[in-house]
């Protein structure tokens, strides 16, 4: 017999990163970071979905507006 069992997860996240053409170009002090949250409901029949939001804390490269808010939907496992 089929169970029926849908798990929900709530998550926090703060992350950082940043990509340099050369290696030399290379300065761990030049991050961009943004911090978020989001959730996860795992069907047994569809598998994992998820919607997250996401702000952005620093300003995108050649612009004066900061990366700001966002939102990303999750269909599938990631990893």
């Amino acid at each position: 017999m089929l169970e029926t069992s849908t798990s929900i997860y709530a998550l926090g996240f703060l992350e950082a990163g940043n990509a340099w053409n050369d290696i030399k170009d290379f300065n761990p002090f030049e991050l961009k970071r943004s911090a978020g949250v989001g959730v996860r409901i795992f069907l047994p029949m569809i598998g994992m979905m998820g919607i997250d939001w996401a702000y952005g804390f620093d300003k995108i490269l050649g612009s004066k507006q900061y990366g700001g808010s966002q939102f990303h939907f999750i269909l599938g496992q990631e990893f």
